[in-house]
């Protein structure tokens, strides 16, 4: 189990910079006073295993079998003490994460530059995974099993289009008993602050939050959509102060 733990700490944390590797848009959705402090502080909240709202999180491998059950479950709490996520969606225009995420749409959503090589993204599947680690014959494919672990739910979660960073929680910084861990830190740049359809927060709220760190960041406020059912961006600044 320590072995394999290892593995995974090798696969997971890499060091980067944005200079020379590809990034990716994401969005990370908050309620709208953690949100706004997310910014003040330049820091988002890790998330830890054990408190994700899916419980087949670590375990999504058939685990009918009372043996492989066992070593699952011990995994997913090694795991546990160890890794946690930094979770982001491809999209901000879901209003099902809006409501779910961001307050019912009074809160904000960020938009985060991160490099390709620091996200996972999640595979979503209507089966559960097999377990056999004797069709692993090779490092690459040894890797790509072991993340499957990791990044593996229920297609039912497809909505949520999810990319992930998993991090080493002994490298963060806690408060109250919560993982928190820098945008510098994290290697992730605020793009986008997008202000939730029913949200109070005005533009200077986010530009006050933001202080020196606003230059190069865009912010706009959401919309229904007119024709689909989707948030979008609102074009007509004059209608949020």
């Amino acid at each position: 189990m320590g072995k394999l733990l290892g593995i995974l700490n090798n696969i997971f944390i890499k060091g980067g910079t944005m200079g020379n590797i590809g990034v990716k848009r994401v969005y990370h959705f908050c309620d709208a006073k953690y949100g706004l402090q997310n910014l003040e502080r330049q820091r988002l909240k890790v998330a830890t295993i054990m408190e994700l709202n899916d419980p087949f999180e670590l375990i999504a491998h058939n685990m009918k079998d009372s043996d492989v059950r066992n070593v699952m479950k011990k995994f997913k709490i090694q795991s546990a003490s160890l890794f946690g996520f930094l979770c982001f969606s491809r999209s901000y225009k879901s209003p099902v994460q809006w409501g779910h995420y961001a307050e019912k749409h009074q809160g904000i959503c960020i938009g985060f530059d991160i490099p390709v090589a620091e996200l996972h993204s999640v595979r979503y599947t209507d089966y559960r995974l097999g377990f056999d680690p004797s069709m692993v014959d090779s490092e690459e494919k040894q890797n790509e099993w072991l993340m499957g672990f990791f990044v593996t739910k229920h297609s039912h979660w497809s909505y949520e289009q999810e990319e992930r960073m998993i991090v080493n929680l002994e490298r963060l910084d806690r408060d109250s008993n919560l993982y928190f861990s820098s945008f510098q830190a994290a290697n992730i740049k605020v793009a986008e602050v997008i202000v939730g359809c029913n949200s109070k927060v005005s533009r200077i709220d986010v530009l006050r939050s933001l202080g020196d760190n606003a230059k190069g960041v865009e912010l706009f406020k959401a919309r229904p959509g007119f024709g689909r059912f989707e948030i979008v961006r609102n074009r007509n600044s004059n209608l949020w102060a």
